[in-house]
């Protein structure tokens, strides 16, 4: 009988790999920038310390929400290729035979994955993009007042159990990098089905549909590697786990809509650490506004305000000539 520390290490080794790699790029210096507007940031920074939190938005609402689209077109490649499906196929069926439903439960959500996928997209910076930015991104993001929330790492990298989120780094590889992910995937479910059948085959069925869920939705045309995006992933549960994500109705540019949330505070025994904003926060770098200086006051003072230590060295202007 298998423990459930055993359990979760023989799923983890088998099926939750994809830019496990893209971690060694998290080293010192590096920081997760989040571009939004310059509202959504003050509204963030004032919010009362129980109520301080990151959103994570409907995929069907941002302004690369297609891209889900280009996993799915990867997956279909792979599938329509006879040695994969007989590969894939294969290897379930030497666990247990209803291990590959999970393919029809992914053809079955091809329009409700992204109604029930929720994401915050961070940007790895590093070097002069900790003072500038990068450039695509201003222009993307956050329309004709927007910032760049400069995070520290830490509390993204930690084995959390407080919510049930992914972190993920987005692939740019095209075709090429999506079938290594199928690869590590396979060779996982042979090296491990030994162990694999030990354990309940609805759980082993729900991982290896997750797992190529999380591959589908970070996966990204090779033309946007510039942005060098990580995601953390939330699927709407039909029922609440136990470590159910927080939710809230907020309307944002005029549309009445759901959202998840990140609470920014530390809850030490489900291992979120260095979560609180005077941790979380190291800039706030303001866009190509057309009052820059203005808007750098307005957030000294709002951080201030609003118990930031070292409010004033947080926040610095990109200086960037506005050009729209």
């Amino acid at each position: 009988m298998l423990t459930e520390e055993q359990i979760n290490a023989i799923l983890n080794d088998t099926f939750h790999n994809w830019g496990k790699e893209r971690e060694e790029e998290i080293v010192d210096g590096i920081k997760f920038a989040h571009y939004t507007s310059a509202q959504v940031a003050m509204d963030i920074i004032r919010a009362p310390e129980e109520e301080r939190s990151l959103w994570l938005r409907n995929a069907m609402l941002m302004n690369d929400f297609s891209e889900i689209e280009y996993g799915q077109s990867l997956l279909r490649q792979t599938m329509s290729a006879q040695y994969y499906r007989d590969e894939l196929f294969g290897a379930c069926n030497e666990i247990n035979d209803h291990i590959k439903d999970a393919f029809t439960m992914i053809e079955q959500e091809v329009y409700a994955i992204k109604r029930s996928t929720y994401l915050l997209s961070l940007a790895l910076h590093k070097g002069k993009e900790l003072h500038q930015g990068k450039l695509s991104m201003w222009r993307a993001y956050g329309g004709e007042a927007n910032v760049c929330l400069l995070l520290n790492p830490e509390a993204f990298l930690t084995d959390q159990t407080a919510y049930n989120v992914q972190m993920s780094p987005v692939d740019y590889r095209g075709p090429h990098g999506f079938l290594e992910g199928i690869n590590r995937i396979i060779e996982g479910m042979k090296r491990n089905r030994d162990q694999l059948r030990m354990i309940n085959p609805e759980t082993v069925k729900w991982n290896l549909k997750y797992a190529i869920d999380v591959m589908i939705l970070s996966t990204k045309h090779p033309g946007f590697e510039e942005e060098n995006e990580w995601r953390i992933i939330h699927r709407d549960p039909i029922s609440d786990p136990s470590n159910a994500m927080p939710s809230k109705i907020v309307c944002l540019n005029g549309i009445v809509q759901k959202v998840f949330y990140l609470p920014m505070k530390n809850i030490p025994e489900h291992k979120v650490e260095h979560a609180d904003i005077s941790s979380l926060l190291y800039k706030v770098l303001i866009g190509p506004t057309p009052n820059p200086e203005l808007v750098w006051e307005g957030f000294g003072r709002l951080m201030a305000d609003n118990g930031v230590e070292n409010a004033w060295d947080k926040v610095n202007m990109c200086r960037i000539p506005l050009r729209r």
